[in-house]
């Protein structure tokens, strides 16, 4: 399952497993949610910003987890 980056407004940030980065949202926010959004990616850095039942919750994006591994 993918491994996620969130970043909230109010928090620190935590790596979620989800199947996507509007499941991650949504576990991360850990109440029950109606409507995620998840917008367009930044260039460079991935991030993209999250909206909860209509307002702004903080970011989110994917992390590689064999981004740091060295042969």
């Amino acid at each position: 399952m993918p491994q996620f980056e969130t970043a909230p407004l109010n928090g620190p940030s935590a790596f979620v497993r989800a199947r996507s980065a509007e499941g991650a949202v949504a576990d991360a926010a850990g109440r029950d949610v109606e409507a995620v959004e998840v917008g367009d990616a930044e260039a460079g850095s991935g991030w993209r910003e999250a909206t909860v039942d209509g307002a702004p919750w903080g970011r989110v994006r994917p992390r590689d987890r064999m981004r740091f591994r060295r042969d």
